[in-house]
């Protein structure tokens, strides 16, 4: 970092404001101020501040530095997020080493500056006629405080397809500013463009530095998408390279909801508590459990994982009691696991989630369920367990091996031991053994982390090639249609039900398809990398690259409906028309043999 910016930022933000700002209770004291230290339980003023030198003391605690080191200890930031967070109250730009950083900046920063108008307006429809009815649905329905919605910045969109639109128009923003923070969609049948959030209950999401990244929105009406998130708006560029240098907008796969608020007490316990939605995180909230974070409305990520890893060591999982819940919680587990965290799973009883627990039992016994929550490693073998009969050895022989995929993605040589042990005593194999099966299953997850990293390196390297697909509208519905599913997994039993795999037209796209179904069936994490034990390198570069194509669309069910009309409608106009061409034996042996082509590559 520049020193001559970062001494004019201090310049421009001088300590003793800044510490005012933030709570801090300033004395004047010979040419500087004396106070409490912040950082510690300060029974008198034993901290100096001098604004001429900027920078503070304190003689109890030790803690001391500058305006940067205050904000970063203040608000529990990295060294970066402070020196963003006193920029943007500057009104700077952060310097950078390349163009392409500096423009990943500059367009984050309007995206912000847009997003915090759209919030604006949001609450501002609260105060309307209309929006007494979501003001009704948060305060009756979800028994939320007026403190609690006002510090989240809860709003409502309305009921309109057009109102956010006109709203941000009128301030100047044109329709590609909106489509590309995406508060407004077009549509894929005439082109209009409308309101992304209708008749919804609205949720900022707000990131570490205090900055509006995107909303997410519960809805108040018949809509079959109870929650309805932004989706990714981060540009081409940074899709393509993944240089995090180059993010440059909102990344679900990045973004943790309410660890704005979650990290003081997170840093202070090492502890986060982990939920589903975005309504039970802000319940716990007002129960008083301020570490409560949600990874809105995805799975968690490795990402999200390195996120929560900043300011915690343990994570507490309060998903729901369902069975897709807890379905959730077992990939969790071993993604924490993978990112160094350790972990474990509350048991909810007569409650479908954390909201509703804490508001039927209260504060006490959800405290209980946390202080009693089950080991992740245990939480995993409780459910391996399920549907087998440990008595038959190759059910048996079928749940070790889950164990030791369990045992042998943990990185702490230590509890990997530990975790050895309690396998070898508790279910009656030797201990040679079972270290021998841990270390089989690791070197195959080291081969596949291999081969993983490999097809990134490949990706990166033919990321400018084009591939030559074919112009048709079945070809492009079949790759929408497999990045519906790839971004909803739960739809995927619908979505078979509705469309076999020898309707697709093509090849590849059908080994997709089979293979995403498959592997959301067995309960896999699925991510790109998930395709690396089934695809080739070239392949694989495909198959990233038409899904941040895709990741730049709006594919709803709505148009993953369409896409299933439009392979089944291309389907039966060839098959006329191949019907109408055979006109004798050869003809007709050919098409059966395409017909039986095509079935075996099922």
């Amino acid at each position: 970092m520049d020193n001559e910016f970062l001494e004019k930022l201090k310049l421009e933000n001088p300590i003793a404001e800044i510490m005012r700002e933030n709570g801090v209770d300033l004395k004047t004291a010979g040419h500087g101020y004396m106070c409490k230290c912040p950082f510690h339980d300060d029974s008198t003023a034993s901290c100096s501040v001098v604004p001429s030198r900027g920078y503070f003391h304190c003689f109890g605690c030790g803690a001391a530095g500058d305006v940067i080191a205050f904000v970063r200890k203040q608000r529990t930031l990295s060294f970066m997020d402070a020196v963003n967070y006193l920029a943007q109250r500057a009104g700077m730009t952060v310097p950078s080493y390349s163009n392409g950083s500096e423009k990943s900046y500059k367009r984050r920063m309007f995206l912000y500056e847009m997003n915090k108008n759209a919030a604006k307006f949001f609450r501002s429809q609260l105060k309307t006629q209309e929006g007494l009815r979501c003001l009704d649905y948060l305060v009756n329905k979800r028994k939320l405080s007026a403190e609690v919605i006002k510090k989240y910045g809860m709003g409502f969109a309305p009921k309109s397809f057009s109102a956010l639109k006109i709203h941000m128009l009128g301030l100047g923003y044109s329709e590609d500013d909106l489509l590309s923070a995406s508060l407004i969609m077009r549509s894929a049948k005439n082109g209009n463009t409308y309101d992304f959030f209708v008749d919804r209950a609205m949720f900022p999401f707000i990131d570490i530095s205090g900055n509006i990244v995107g909303f997410g929105g519960r809805t108040l009406g018949d809509d079959k998408r109870k929650y309805l998130n932004t989706s990714d708006t981060t540009s081409e560029e940074y899709r393509r390279s993944g240089d995090e240098k180059k993010l440059d907008g909102y990344s679900k796969s990045r973004f943790v909801f309410s660890l704005n608020y979650a990290k003081d007490e997170a840093a202070r316990s090492r502890q986060v508590l982990l939920c589903e939605g975005n309504l039970d995180v802000i319940s716990l909230y007002q129960h008083g459990f301020t570490n409560a974070v949600a990874s809105c409305g995805t799975a968690l990520t490795p990402e999200q994982v390195k996120a929560i890893k900043n300011y915690a060591d343990k994570v507490v999982i309060c998903y729901d009691s369902d069975a897709p819940g807890q379905k959730a919680a077992l990939k969790a587990v071993g993604l924490l696991r993978a990112g160094g965290l350790g972990s474990s799973v509350i048991h909810m009883d007569r409650a479908k989630d954390p909201d509703e627990y804490i508001n039927k039992f209260g504060e006490e016994h959800f405290s209980y369920l946390i202080k009693n929550a089950k080991d992740g490693f245990d939480f995993e073998l409780d459910c391996y367990k399920k549907g087998l009969d440990l008595s038959n050895r190759d059910d048996k022989r079928a749940f070790m091996d889950m164990a030791y995929n369990s045992v042998a993605s943990e990185p702490d040589p230590t509890s990997r031991d530990i975790m050895e042990h309690q396998l070898s005593e508790d279910y009656s194999v030797s201990l040679e053994v079972v270290k021998n099966g841990v270390q089989l299953a690791a070197n195959k997850l080291k081969q596949y982390e291999e081969k993983a990293e490999r097809n990134e390196q490949y990706r990166h390297q033919y990321s400018g090639v084009e591939e030559n697909v074919p112009d048709n509208k079945a070809f492009k519905a079949e790759r929408g249609l497999i990045y519906y599913i790839y971004k909803n997994s739960d739809m995927a039993n619908e979505v078979s039900k509705k469309i076999e795999p020898d309707e697709f037209t093509d090849d590849f796209n059908r080994r997709l398809y089979i293979s995403l179904l498959g592997k959301i069936n067995a309960g896999d994490v699925i991510t790109p990398d998930c395709f690396t034990d089934e695809f080739d390198e070239y392949e694989m570069t495909k198959v990233n690259a038409f899904f941040r194509k895709y990741a730049a669309l709006n594919v709803d069910s709505n148009v993953a409906a369409d896409y299933i009309k439009s392979i089944k409608d291309y389907n039966i106009k060839n098959t006329k028309n191949s019907d109408e061409q055979i006109t004798s034996d050869e003809d007709m042996f050919a098409k059966i043999e395409e017909l039986r082509r095509r079935k075996n590559n099922i």
